[in-house]
């Protein structure tokens, strides 16, 4: 557990339940989280803008993405045994130099007129294999500072960073790849990273992690399955997991194609549509953080999952840029309790000794996503983009609200 006497007193803190923050150790992985969130959203941006600028090709732009998220689905797991084999800072630490030097080497070859589209591929490769075994390891790391007491105030903490960073991000390089490069942009962005690694070599050693020793990689990872799916709790949260990131988030990509087709709006109104989800969602995790359930987290998860895929249905019907604007937004503040409860649940179920590979088994759930971004992509060549969101959108709310309906435990984790 963290050192007490690195604690803020609780009476400085009045009524507002910010109870991680009083964490020394938990405030500066905040921060580090901060800026590796900002990064991660000022590089989706920055190495789009490259690749469309050499390839000239949607597809090919699109595919950079896949690139990035297909890791987490086929390392992810590993990921979490790592994190439960070995010290987690370290390990941490060490992939964020691998990320200073991917980036701050790319950032190189784009200054100097050297950059290929293969090097954007491979740079991103490596980001996504750096961010399956890094995010497993800066969940568990939450815990090991703040304690289960604290575990869904530090994740909805965590979830409000992420929130900012999606605001943030996205403008801070947008605005420097207009007034400089996209190499300037680059360089930035591995300034983040080693930001992120001075923040987490501050952060105090832990002594609540327990290492996972003696029997081999695959015997922990297969340990690390049957511990977590026998509880209803952790099953039902990768379940719905699994459902949204394949019928949900893909959505995001198609984007553009919504504001030009459907709603006839430019290059501003299509930024007002990528803001409204995450200010929705700001805002929903703002007042999680603030209120702090620490009861039927399960079901708060489960109907808010629920209530954000509808709103999607809504949209999906919309010729108004203003409503869908307001749709989205209200998908964001109810989806946010699925960002805030989908880590916390899992984290405070699983054991010490698990916790590590429970993350990496929730790492491969998300890792889903590209193959849904694949399906939603084909489905809208064929049959028009709003008729592509309305039927995933809508197989989703189906799959989640028999999930949910089907595991009693789960809504009363």
């Amino acid at each position: 557990m963290s050192d007490p006497s690195l604690a803020v007193p609780r009476s400085a803190l009045g009524h507002l339940r910010i109870d991680a923050f009083t964490v020394r150790g938990y405030r500066l992985l905040w921060s580090a989280n901060l800026s590796w969130n900002v990064g991660r959203w000022m590089e989706q941006v920055a190495v789009g803008w490259i690749a469309l600028e050499l390839t000239g090709s949607p597809f090919l732009v699109a595919l950079v993405g896949f690139y990035r998220s297909l890791p987490l689905f086929l390392l992810g797991t590993f990921g979490g045994v790592l994190g439960d084999r070995y010290d987690r800072r370290r390990l941490m630490l060490s992939l964020q130099l691998v990320n200073v030097t991917t980036v701050g080497t790319l950032a190189i070859l784009y200054l100097v007129g050297r950059s290929s589209y293969l090097d954007l591929a491979i740079c991103e490769l490596i980001l996504g294999t750096s961010m399956a075994f890094d995010w497993p390891s800066r969940r568990s790391l939450t815990v090991d500072l703040v304690g289960r007491g604290r575990i869904t105030n530090a994740v909805a903490m965590d979830a409000t960073g992420m929130n900012v960073s999606r605001t943030v991000g996205p403008l801070l390089s947008g605005f420097v790849i207009d007034i400089f490069s996209p190499g300037i942009a680059l360089a930035m962005l591995a300034g983040l990273y080693l930001l992120n690694a001075i923040l987490i070599w501050q952060v105090p050693q832990p002594s609540a992690q327990l290492v996972a020793k003696g029997r081999g990689v695959w015997h922990n990872l297969l340990d690390g399955f049957g511990e977590v799916l026998k509880d209803q709790a952790i099953v039902g949260v990768l379940a719905i997991t699994v459902a949204m990131n394949l019928l949900f988030f893909p959505y995001q990509q198609l984007l553009p194609v919504v504001a030009v087709n459907v709603l006839g709006i430019g290059s501003v109104g299509l930024g007002a549509l990528a803001a409204a989800d995450g200010v929705g969602s700001l805002a929903g995790t703002l007042l999680i953080a603030v209120v702090a359930p620490h009861r039927r987290n399960g079901l708060y998860f489960w109907v808010g999952s629920i209530i954000g895929a509808s709103a999607l249905i809504a949209f999906s019907f919309q010729r108004s840029f203003a409503i869908a604007v307001a749709l989205l937004a209200i998908g964001g503040f109810f989806r946010a309790s699925f960002s805030a409860f989908q880590a916390a649940i899992i984290l405070r179920k699983s054991s010490d000794k698990m916790r590590g590979r429970a993350m990496g088994i929730l790492t491969l759930a998300i890792g889903v996503g590209p193959f849904g971004t694949l399906e939603i992509g084909a489905l809208a060549q064929a049959f028009g983009t709003p008729t592509a969101i309305l039927v995933d959108a809508t197989i989703c709310v189906v799959l989640v609200a028999t999930i949910g309906a089907r595991l009693k435990r789960f809504r009363e984790a």
